[in-house]
């Protein structure tokens, strides 16, 4: 089992998966019942009277819709509750992969297996993929099973695009995460600069409004390539995705280069 670190990763957190599947289900539950049962509309009203300001600093530039499911979906799942678990649990993943082993001693054993650094590296990252797919997947099925519990109409095509954005989005955080901890080798920092670039990148989005003399700050915000095409009403963008499929590739090519470089003896 040491010599496949793939499987191995997958299935230690089969239990938090599905912990996290748990959570996600009844989150949907919770939401799919409030877009069934309450006048959605009225509520919208009300909104519509607050400070555009508010609105866009809470929701970002595409603001608040609770007129439709998807709008609901939008406002109170995919824009800080869904991310924060998805993305922070691809952190953690990036952060397991490499400063967490190497501090926790148990790197050296793996790697007397005859495991070359790079394949050992590889294999977590390819496991932090498949994790996070794990809990897309689980919360597509929860989306759909709440969904027709409750008999809403809910254009699931935008639902896959967003969700696809959510799970390109996780998996960079959690790449950069992986190649922080390659380069520092100290896990109390690993976490903590990855949340932050993600903490940033969130405010660069949803505070862009503010800021027309720095506009083009929003092409550095991980945020606006899931969110500023507005999946959930447009569809899947044609080429944002791109962008987190590139930054996976040099964050992957960076951390190969120190994690091979570097003395685990210290």
């Amino acid at each position: 089992m040491l010599r496949n670190i793939f499987l191995k990763s997958v299935r230690d957190s089969v239990k938090t998966i599905l912990a996290i599947f748990i959570l996600l289900f009844l989150t949907c539950l919770m939401v799919m019942f409030v877009v069934a049962e309450l006048p959605m509309e009225e509520f919208q009203r009300i909104i519509d009277l607050l400070p555009k300001g508010l609105l866009t600093a809470f929701a970002g530039p595409a603001g608040i819709d609770l007129s439709t499911p998807e709008g609901v979906l939008n406002t109170d799942m995919f824009t800080v509750f869904i991310p924060l678990i998805l993305i922070g649990s691809a952190i953690y993943y990036g952060y397991d992969s490499t400063a967490k082993e190497e501090e926790s001693r148990t790197l050296d054993l793996v790697l007397s297996t005859g495991i070359s650094r790079s394949n050992f590296l590889i294999q977590k990252l390819f496991a932090l993929t498949a994790k996070t797919f794990l809990i897309i997947c689980g919360l597509i099925i929860s989306i759909i099973i709440t969904g027709t519990i409750f008999d809403l109409n809910i254009a699931m095509t935008n639902i896959l695009a967003i969700c696809i954005q959510l799970f390109l989005i996780s998996t960079t955080l959690g790449f950069i995460a992986s190649m922080i901890g390659t380069i520092l080798g100290k896990s109390s920092h690993v976490f903590g600069i990855a949340s932050g670039i993600a903490i940033i990148s969130y405010f660069l989005y949803t505070l862009e409004p503010f800021l027309k003399d720095f506009e083009n700050l929003k092409y550095l915000s991980l945020f606006y390539y899931y969110k500023g095409g507005d999946p959930l009403v447009q569809g899947f963008h044609s080429w944002h995705w791109s962008i987190f499929i590139a930054t996976d590739l040099i964050a992957l090519t960076v951390a190969l280069y120190f994690w091979k470089k570097r003395d685990l003896n210290n």
